[in-house]
Order: C-alpha cells, then sequence, then structure tokens
C-alpha cells in the first residue's frame, strides 16, 4: 500500500509538471521581442540613411518656401507703401484739382476782363478796308485827317479831323493784285470816330464807297479776341442773306436778327441756324445783301 502511494504522487506530480509547463511555455513568447544586434543595426543604418535622404529633398524646398515667404513680405511692405503714396496722391489731386478749377475761373475772368479793357482802349479806333496801299503816301495821319472829311462829306472846322496816329494792319505788304491792309486810325475825340462811322453808314446806303474803282469800308476797331468771334457768324450771315432777313452784329459778338415780324438776339451760329430753320418758312426768299449799316456798327 505505501508504494501505490508514492506512484500516485509520482504521477500527480508529473502531472503537474505538464500542465504547468505550456504556461512557461505561453510566458515565454508572450515577452518583448529581442533583435538580433546585427539586425538592429542594419535597421538604424536605414532609418539614418532614409531621414538623410528625405532631409536632402525637403532643405532645398525649405530653403525655396522661405525665400518666397520672405519675398511675399518684401510685396506686402511695398504693397502697403505704394496704397499709401496712392492715397496720398489722390488726396493732393483732389486738392489740386479743385486750385486748378479756381484758377482756371479766375484767369477766364482775368482774360475776359483784359479783353474788355483792350476794347475799351480801342473806342476811338476805326478800320478802314480797301484803301489801296500807296494811296496815304509817306504821312498817313496828314492824309487822312483831309480825305475824311472830304470822302464821307464830313462838315468839320478848318476842313479836318484830329487823328493821334494811324498805320496799316502789321502784315506783309501785299502784292499788285491781293487785297490791300486794312487801316487803322486811332481819332483825338471819340466823337469825331462816332460822325465817321454815322456818315459811311449815309453814305453807304446811297451806294457803294468808292474810292476810285476800291470799295472803301469804316468799321469800329475791335481786339482780336472778339473779331475772332465775330467771324464765326459768317455762314450764317450768308443764309439771313439768302432768305432776305435783316440783322446787325453786337457788341461784343451777338447776332441781332429780325425775320418777318420775329426779333431776337442770340449769341451763337447755332441759336441763329435754329432761328431761321423756325422763320424762314414765313420769309419769302429774296437776293439781297448785307446791311452797310449793319457793317459799319459791327467791323466786320
Amino acid at each position: 500500500m505505501p508504494r501505490t502511494a508514492k506512484k500516485t504522487e509520482k504521477k500527480d506530480s508529473s502531472s503537474t509538471a505538464s500542465v504547468d509547463s505550456p504556461e512557461r511555455e505561453e510566458g515565454e513568447t508572450g515577452g518583448d521581442f529581442e533583435l538580433n544586434p546585427a539586425m538592429a543595426k542594419a535597421f538604424q543604418h536605414m532609418t539614418e540613411t532614409i531621414s538623410k535622404t528625405i532631409d536632402a529633398k525637403l532643405d532645398p524646398l525649405a530653403e525655396l518656401v522661405h525665400i518666397q515667404s520672405e519675398q511675399l513680405e518684401n510685396c506686402k511692405t511695398r504693397l502697403d507703401e505704394a496704397e499709401r503714396r496712392i492715397a496720398s496722391s489722390e488726396d493732393l489731386t483732389e486738392r489740386l484739382q479743385a486750385r486748378v478749377l479756381k484758377l482756371e475761373s479766375q484767369v477766364t475772368s482775368l482774360t475776359e476782363h483784359v479783353d474788355d479793357l483792350e476794347n475799351r482802349g480801342r473806342r476811338k479806333n476805326i478800320r478802314i478796308i480797301g484803301l489801296p496801299e500807296g494811296a496815304e503816301g509817306s504821312d498817313t495821319v496828314s492824309f487822312l485827317q483831309k480825305w475824311i472829311p472830304e470822302f464821307l462829306h464830313l462838315q468839320t472846322k478848318g476842313g479836318y479831323v484830329k487823328i493821334e496816329r494811324a498805320h496799316r494792319t502789321l502784315a506783309p505788304r501785299p502784292g499788285v493784285k491781293e487785297r490791300p491792309r486794312p487801316l487803322v486810325v486811332r481819332m483825338h475825340n471819340f466823337g469825331d470816330k462816332q460822325r465817321i462811322l454815322d456818315a459811311s453808314r449815309k453814305s453807304s446806303v446811297n451806294g457803294s464807297l468808292l474810292f476810285g474803282n476800291a470799295k472803301i469800308s469804316f468799321y469800329q476797331d475791335f481786339s482780336a479776341a472778339v473779331l475772332r468771334k465775330r467771324r464765326e457768324f459768317d455762314s450764317v450771315k450768308h443764309r439771313l442773306q439768302e432768305i432776305g432777313a435783316r440783322y446787325a452784329m453786337l457788341y461784343p459778338a451777338k447776332l441781332r436778327v429780325t425775320i418777318g415780324n420775329a426779333t431776337r438776339i442770340l449769341d451763337t451760329p447755332a441759336a441763329v441756324s435754329d432761328f431761321i430753320s423756325e422763320k424762314d418758312r414765313h420769309v419769302r426768299p429774296a437776293a439781297s445783301v448785307d446791311s452797310p449799316t449793319s457793317n459799319s456798327l459791327t467791323g466786320d
């Protein structure tokens, strides 16, 4: 009996040992896996090589991105500066525009004032158109003082009018067949100037003023600016003559037009054309010439 018990204990211990052995094997297999040193070194070298390769590829890109960032920052700074300067320039431009408009207004006003003063200074002047070159001789003033009263049949004391100065306009001397230069005459008295213009109108009513074969006209002397404005009406004057309308130039450059029973004072050729279009159907076309009375008043 005792031997049997010992055998039984041996069997139990062996079975117990056999049951514990799988647990030990499981514990061994479930622990940390240790690499072979050679393989670990190979993995480390591979990792370092990949890192170096990536760094070698990315470093130029990183440098390029850095450069681009600096350039963008520089562009932003310059753009901000440009916007600031543009805003400052716009403000300055607005102020300058207001100042220019004011100066233009002042220049226009001063120009008109100077032109008015110039025409006031010409109030005693007359222009004689058509007198042949050289007819006045070497002493223009002496010739005109006696010739004007005789030609216009003016009653004067001593048979002459007082003239301060007289000369041909400052243009090259024309040829024999060319139109003579106008004579600008400065009268001593404003009243004498007005009497000469009145006499020229009266003489023109009875026929043309002729000196030999030359037709003579007397006009009020005006500044170049006023004459230029008056010449703009030349085309509409021809239309007014064709329809038989009456007209006269008013100072400085306005046209008084009478068509039928309607009279208007117009300041532009376009306004005259519109008035003609409106009224010419009421006027019988007639061949007429520009009124000498109007011309002597206008200086055209």
